[in-house]
């Protein structure tokens, strides 16, 4: 009995010697805690803390980080934040590790978690509005990760994933029937979407980066239920004149998918009667909102002769060519540095597998389609889907996409 306390007092020693070393990030293993009162798990979004979940007294969690501030407690396919001075040490349990989840359900409503079918203990909370991997899942209950303790949640709680919708947009003008692009469907006017954005902030939405969705299908993050990726295809100018002020204004992020050979200095002075095209200029004024990456160097063409894309028709070694010419070309507008290209969008939203293995050798990581629909977890990441947004969309039209239920 005496060597089993002093192994525990050593032990908690250790761990209060980790507590307060400065800056200290994960740890190599994750490790068993309690938490001496209730409390709130929060996501991190930037300066922001998002309160996502609310942990129990004396559960015993796993923790798979820790600094000054905060313990990170497992959860979903990421992990939460709890205040640190409110983790305790706890014996290990005999618990493995739980998977990752591969599909999610959106919870609508503040749900109490529990540790069995049947009896057990209550595991915590989840707050309304999380997009939740499920782990497991039985007749009537979905099995979930809360704080690395495996929960249980009835199925009547939650609603199916629609997935997460990536809009595609393309020109922007002020009025479409006075330019010559009046039957054209990827021009819109501005007024619409207005009216598209204040939706999205109204109700809201929350914009990603690709690198959000990129770590969300690989397993390593979550996500909440209102999450949308704005995307815009060609660098069109309109993008800086009509769609950054808006997206700043709402604190927005989206990307652009540049044709790259079309990047000069600078833009030439605006008008709405020709496509213009942004340049290493304007990129340096809007990164603030927008991540540039890849809709091809050189190969948003058809073929004179059978009107096939470069792209499909190209050899591995032309294309990864084209991706280094690229990235070399919007390096300019960064001091030479690496621009961080590492997605693209499909020229004409065509492809084949020629086209996919080449662009994943260049260091391409998702590639988009023009295929209509929502992202969600397992799907092919060299053949995501988006939903265009065109002149005849209504405000209703829209939602619809949104949701995945156009």
């Amino acid at each position: 009995m005496r060597n089993w306390s002093v192994l525990w007092t050593s032990l908690f020693a250790c761990f209060l010697v980790i507590l307060i070393l400065p800056n200290t990030q994960a740890a190599a293993r994750s490790s068993t805690v309690t938490l001496s009162k209730a409390t709130g798990g929060y996501a991190i979004e930037g300066d922001q803390l998002i309160g996502t979940a609310t942990f129990m007294k004396g559960v015993p969690y796993e923790m798979v980080a820790q600094d000054e501030k905060y313990g990170y407690l497992s959860f979903g396919n990421d992990k939460l934040v709890v205040p640190i001075h409110v983790v305790q040490p706890a014996p290990p349990t005999k618990e493995r590790p739980l998977p990752k989840g591969r599909k999610t359900v959106i919870i609508q409503s503040r749900v109490s978690v529990a540790s069995a079918l049947r009896g057990g203990y209550r595991v915590g909370y989840i707050n309304p509005g999380q997009r939740l991997p499920v782990i497991a899942e039985t007749k009537t209950h979905v099995q979930v990760n809360l704080g690395g303790v495996r929960g249980f949640i009835p199925k009547t709680l939650v609603t199916a994933d629609p997935g997460i919708p990536v809009l595609m947009y393309h020109q922007i003008v002020e009025n479409r029937a006075s330019t010559p692009f009046a039957d054209n469907h990827m021009v819109i006017d501005l007024a619409p979407f207005q009216q598209q954005m204040n939706y999205l902030k109204v109700n809201g939405w929350k914009t990603i980066t690709p690198e959000d969705l990129d770590n969300w299908l690989l397993l390593r993050k979550n996500l909440t239920d209102k999450t949308v990726l704005i995307t815009f295809d060609d660098g069109l100018l309109s993008l800086q004149k009509y769609a950054y002020p808006l997206l700043s204004e709402n604190g927005f992020q989206a990307t652009s998918f540049l044709i790259t050979s079309r990047i000069k200095q600078q833009a030439q002075p605006w008008d709405d009667q020709a496509f213009q095209y942004i340049g290493l200029k304007e990129i340096r004024e809007t990164v603030d909102v927008f991540s540039f990456q890849h809709h091809t160097h050189g190969m948003h063409l058809r073929r004179p002769a059978t009107r096939e894309p470069y792209l499909t028709t190209a050899t591995s070694d032309e294309i990864k060519a084209d991706i280094d010419l690229g990235r070399f070309q919007v390096s300019k507008a960064f001091d030479m540095q690496d621009p961080n290209i590492r997605y693209l969008a499909y020229p004409f939203g065509q492809f084949n597998e020629t086209s996919k293995k080449a662009i994943s050798a260049a260091g391409i990581r998702m590639a988009f389609t023009t295929n209509p629909g929502n992202v969600k977890l397992g799907d092919n990441r060299y053949e995501l889907k988006r939903q265009g947004i065109s002149p005849i969309h209504s405000l209703n039209d829209f939602e619809k996409k949104l949701y995945g239920a156009y």
